[in-house]
């Protein structure tokens, strides 16, 4: 305690000898505000607010406006919610003004914060056949270089792990870029050199295994985790052969030994995380118009977009026309949220309707969710950290920060220090019986060289604040700061902040010179 009051009262001279300036990464708030409020981030995980996101449209295709919240219907196992929060979000054309930072700091802030949807694209090299993910990306390519005006759009590969291309953009020349440069290694199983020559033949590169499903589970749900503290909808663009599982046990051959593997808690897991972080699904078959038999992995991937309010496209060569409509469709909905009246966590499933009284619409939403207990983490919250600590893992937003990486001097005790400055409102202070906020967190940085495994430091601090302390740090940061043992070299250094009550999680990437 006497540790962070201290860093807490010297934290502005520290980042005054560093020249580190910090901005406020939301707007400072009254004086006279008696408790601040949490971000949204932190009511998610402390509360269960579930999120329908609808899209309405007729039957033409094209979206319907003018509803209102008494137009709407929302029922959770076929009872009637009342709606908390109702908002129709149309895509926004305005860039957002940049962030204002001291020279040097980083921040995790989202830069989108006023766009109606966010995009991501998905490369998927390794549950595609070689050719029709180079016939894909070619037309990802094609549509790119028409210059469309976008929502921020990001692009993700997965070949072996998840790998962001590019961050969040309106850029579609900075887009198109990154896509052309992108040249994934060759397929591993083709079985003969026609077979990886035609996106039309009857067997190609593609085949599920053990492997790529475990990939491909565990890339998705840690996507899911990173998206889920970015604001609004993300439209999931996700450019693949199939969901590499099949919802249809195989019929067992004669003579053989008969062996079932039932994926459908897997997918409803995947689907779970999805629609928790305001994720629709939007699968397009890579194949286009083909002969292979992948009935199976679409018919999972239909399952998936319609769990999660999202469309999925198949047989179709323009698969650009596909993209072009994901990317439209997703980006004009309705926002509709409530609080569960049924308030017992069972981690059963609860099946979510909507109804609007506009005859002749056809509505997409979130299939429902899982009831469980708001404070429940699903799985252990290190291996989510240590994906999140990757250099080219994407930034995670559930702990928002700025931070500052100060190289070795006399000011510093000649070593390297990396100085967070924490936004206090996406923490999970708890009061105590002490009549002091609490909270626990740990900062982390891991300095990748050049060459060689990371130098990996942390710094765990847990504190109890008065009240005046409370409204101190938030109004301005709750401080953290690690202290490295670098070696004279360059270094990209992946900064972390995990809040331990929530397990939300904060990653940026920035670079330190280290003479």
């Amino acid at each position: 305690m006497k540790t962070y009051l201290a860093n807490l009262r010297t934290l502005s001279l520290v980042f005054f000898l560093l020249a580190l300036s910090l901005s406020m990464v939301s707007p400072m708030r009254s004086q006279t505000t008696p408790k601040p409020e949490k971000s949204d981030s932190v009511l998610r995980a402390t509360t269960r607010l579930v999120v329908v996101d609808v899209v309405v449209v007729n039957e033409k295709g094209n979206s319907v406006t003018g509803l209102k919240a008494e137009d709407f219907t929302v029922l959770e196992d076929g009872k009637p919610q009342t709606i908390r929060d109702f908002s129709f979000q149309t895509p926004k054309t305005v860039a957002p003004a940049p962030l204002k930072l001291a020279p040097g700091v980083v921040t995790n802030a989202p830069q989108f914060g006023d766009a109606s949807a966010l995009n991501v694209i998905l490369l998927d090299a390794t549950n595609t056949d070689f050719s029709n993910r180079a016939y894909a990306q070619d037309l990802l390519i094609k549509y790119l270089e028409t210059s469309p005006t976008i929502q921020p759009t990001a692009v993700f590969a997965l070949e072996g792990k998840l790998t962001m291309l590019h961050d969040f953009t309106t850029d579609t020349k900075a887009l198109r870029d990154v896509v052309a440069n992108f040249k994934p290694a060759g397929p591993t199983h083709i079985q003969t050199v026609e077979s990886g020559s035609t996106p039309f033949g009857h067997s190609g590169s593609f085949q599920t295994s053990a492997h790529g499903r475990n990939i491909t589970f565990n890339a998705i749900s840690f996507l899911a985790k990173a998206l889920a503290g970015l604001p609004g909808r993300k439209n999931l663009i996700w450019l693949s052969d199939g969901f590499p599982i099949s919802l249809f046990p195989n019929a067992p051959v004669a003579g053989a030994e008969t062996s079932f593997e039932d994926f459908s808690a897997v997918a409803e897991k995947i689907a779970d995380d999805l629609m928790n972080a305001q994720v629709a699904l939007y699968p397009i078959d890579a194949a286009g118009v083909s002969l292979n038999d992948t009935f199976p992995n679409r018919v999972a991937m239909l399952s998936m977009s319609e769990r999660t309010g999202g469309k999925t496209f198949y047989n179709r060569n323009d698969l650009d026309m596909g993209i072009r409509t994901s990317i439209d469709d997703g980006a004009t909905y309705y926002t509709l949220d409530y609080y569960p009246d049924n308030k017992t966590w069972d981690d059963k499933f609860r099946e979510i309707r909507v109804k609007v009284t506009r005859p002749g619409v056809r509505l997409r939403y979130r299939q429902g969710y899982f009831a469980q207990a708001p404070t429940k983490e699903p799985e252990p919250v290190a291996r989510q950290f240590t994906q999140a600590m990757f250099p080219d893992a994407p930034p995670s937003t559930g702990v928002l920060f700025q931070a500052f990486a100060a190289p070795p001097s006399e000011k510093t005790g000649n070593k390297p220090v990396v100085n967070f400055g924490i936004d206090a409102h996406t923490l999970a202070f708890q009061r105590g019986a002490d009549e002091q906020e609490h909270v626990a967190i740990t900062c982390v940085v891991w300095a990748y060289p050049a060459k060689g495994e990371p130098v990996r430091v942390e710094n765990e601090t847990t504190a109890g604040l008065r009240e005046d302390d409370y409204q101190r740090a938030m109004h301005s940061y709750f401080p953290c700061k690690c202290i490295l043992d670098l070696k004279p070299g360059r270094y990209t250094l992946r900064l972390g902040v995990l809040d331990r009550t929530t397990n939300l999680i904060g990653t940026t990437t920035t670079q330190l010179t280290v003479p």
